[in-house]
């Protein structure tokens, strides 16, 4: 299970916890709560990615001399 805590992105510190919880059920919820922080994380990057894509193409039409409606 080491491996893949590490694979799914989890601290050595997040390893701990998850490892003192005191049964399944709680380890289910924790892991369900990680799983929602990266979707986060992920969904943050994305609008992030979304802007530089925008910035991208403004300066490459500006580049060729048209202009952005």
């Amino acid at each position: 299970m080491h491996d893949e805590l590490l694979d799914a992105g989890c601290t050595p510190e997040c390893q701990a916890e998850y490892e003192a919880l005191p049964d399944d059920e709680a380890r289910l919820c924790y892991l369900k709560r990680h799983r929602r922080h990266l979707v986060e994380t992920l969904h943050q990057q994305q609008e992030k990615l979304s802007c530089l894509d925008y910035i991208i193409f403004t300066l490459e039409q500006h580049s060729k001399g048209r202009e952005i409606v």
